[in-house]
């Protein structure tokens, strides 16, 4: 947990975008990166919170397909890619070696996988049949992949859209024309697929699911792209360009990145469960206009009045994540009857109590609005006490 007097997200802008990691002229501000991390937070808490019917098109698709809750997963994971130019290039030019920043990268990766697997346990812990994966698992297998590729293998710009490029191609090739054993080739459906057949393979009976788990080890490689393009996002960003140009930029290619998820999705439908090549183009292009949209408006145009709540969410994202994780987990183990007197949890019994007064769609809405609300003030408290705390 850290002290400091000053927030804790600054930014530099850098005379070339090659060498990746070059020493930049002066130093400032990149509010709208806090910004927009706040804003997918509040939305995951929010979307995460509903105790019972969620309005239609606010949840996540049933399986292919979008919704808002669709949106914050990937982001998320772009989000982490666009910071990392920033965090990187400041820790080596305060004298940290890249032996030190690959241990750095070790630890952290550690410790966000080993954080994700004790919160699928709690608050009964069964290590038999644990789940292994979910959301914090697989940024950290990206970020640590993705770490080394940027800092250790030093992989150009260039070579990373190639790279990216052809890691959605295979994918696509793999998940669609390979066969599975016992399945045959293209099942796209929970069970059956490449995804599915590694995990029943690796993790026996520690699916989320119980026969199929919706954040699949194979599903990271994808992932990683949708971070690498994060991270292609941070090096422009930082780079000394206009911010005209860099607005026109992110924009055009945001708009050419979701054109082409749309025209691949009807031979490779947009799945966040298998994170289809799709889905990465589809919701990466929507990163990058929701990034540059923050970034004119807080970083070009400085209208903060409104950032506040997200701040605070953004500079404690993990932290967020994982209290509210363990609020609603605690609230589910709590024993409460329900209406018709039958058992059920504090969670589930909270939920039906404003369902009765608002009914079944706006009274979990009104709940998750009040959750974020609680977490937001308890995250209040630690922003004005400059404490952010970090893995």
């Amino acid at each position: 947990m850290d002290k400091r007097s000053q927030a804790p997200s600054t930014t530099t802008l850098e005379a070339e975008t090659s060498p990746v990691l070059s020493a930049p002229p002066k130093k400032e501000r990149l509010l709208s990166l806090d910004v927009f991390r706040g804003f997918t937070l509040l939305g995951m808490v929010l979307v995460n919170s509903h105790p019972g019917r969620i309005f239609p098109g606010l949840g996540h698709a049933s399986w292919n397909g979008w919704g808002f809750a669709d949106l914050i997963f990937p982001f998320f994971v772009f989000i982490v890619g666009v910071a990392m130019p920033y965090s990187f290039s400041s820790r080596l030019e305060s004298g940290g070696g890249r032996g030190t920043l690959f241990l750095r990268v070790l630890r952290r990766s550690v410790l966000l996988f080993v954080v994700g697997f004790l919160l699928n346990g709690y608050p009964r812990f069964d290590f038999a049949t644990l789940r292994v994966m979910n959301v914090l698992q697989r940024i950290a297998i990206c970020y640590f992949f993705a770490s080394i590729l940027y800092v250790h293998l030093r992989v150009t710009a260039r070579t990373m859209v190639w790279l990216c490029g052809s890691i959605l191609v295979l994918y696509f090739v793999l998940m669609k024309f390979v066969p599975v054993p016992g399945y045959g080739a293209g099942v796209l459906e929970p069970v059956g697929n490449w995804g599915n057949y590694i995990d029943r393979l690796v993790m026996p009976n520690r699916l989320g699911h119980g026969t199929w788990e919706s954040k699949s080890l194979l599903g990271c490689v994808p992932a990683l792209v949708t971070m690498l393009m994060g991270l292609l996002a941070g090096i422009y960003l930082r780079s000394a360009r206009p911010a005209f140009e860099k607005l026109t930029n992110l924009y055009f290619y945001g708009s050419l990145s979701m054109a082409a998820g749309i025209v691949w999705s009807p031979w490779f439908p947009i799945n966040q469960h298998l994170w289809t090549s799709s889905l990465v183009l589809f919701m990466g292009g929507v990163a990058l206009a929701g990034l540059a949209t923050c970034y004119y408006i807080v970083d070009v145009r400085k209208i903060t009045w409104w950032t506040l709540p997200f701040l605070i969410f953004g500079v404690n994202s993990i932290a967020v994540w994982v209290f509210s994780q363990m609020g609603m987990k605690t609230l589910l183990a709590i024993p409460a009857a329900a209406a018709d007197g039958t058992a059920s949890n504090l969670w589930r019994a909270s939920g039906e109590m404003f369902s009765r007064r608002l009914g079944d769609y706006g009274g979990p809405f009104v709940f998750a609005v009040l959750y974020v609300l609680f977490w937001l003030g308890v995250m209040g408290v630690l922003y004005r006490r400059r404490i952010f705390i970090k893995l």
